[in-house]
């Protein structure tokens, strides 16, 4: 009998024959976020109206293992966001060459900018993780802001076989 991909996709949880290391999937994907400096952000965009928009951005994360992105004004995705803060972000391994075994996390939600009393701690981690945006703050042409990515649903790929559906309280651990 055929797979039915789509029921696949509607299990809370799919996993395969590598499942079983001492770290759960959403403490693969909290550790994963926290080593990479560089993302796939997603939007959608204003031109072409409604289609998806994705570029290369910098990353770094809050205490909770939030994405946390210092946007420019200027770019097209800051502008998409402005519409709709609906996005999605990709983190993949660094380093990864092997798309089949690369492990990966695509986190859905929405992405705003971050606010007062947040905005000091969650610029300290950018800037930790990113030490050359130091001095983005202070470009007035690009006039670059923090945002922060609240996970909705986040999908993590581990590997060959091995792939869920991971909450956002178990990923950021408020339980």
């Amino acid at each position: 009998m055929p797979v039915d991909h789509h029921e696949l996709n509607r299990m809370p949880e799919q996993r395969g024959t590598l499942a079983g290391p001492e770290l759960g999937d959403a403490e693969i994907a909290r550790d994963l976020v926290a080593r990479s400096t560089l993302a796939t952000l997603s939007t959608l965009a204003l031109r072409p109206a409604g289609f998806p928009y994705g570029s290369l951005v910098g990353l770094a994360s809050d205490a909770r293992g939030r994405p946390l992105l210092l946007l420019a004004a200027v770019s097209e995705h800051t502008k998409n966001l402005a519409a709709c803060d609906r996005a999605s972000i990709l983190v993949v391994e660094p380093g990864a060459t092997d798309i089949v075994v690369a492990p990966r996390v695509t986190i859905v939600g929405t992405c705003n900018l971050v606010g007062e009393p947040e905005l000091a701690a969650a610029r300290a981690r950018y800037v930790a993780a990113i030490p050359q945006s130091a001095d983005w703050s202070t470009d007035w042409i690009h006039n670059y802001r923090l945002y922060r990515l609240e996970p909705l649903e986040l999908r993590v790929i581990v590997g060959f076989g091995r792939l869920s559906w991971v909450t956002p309280e178990a990923y950021t651990g408020v339980r």
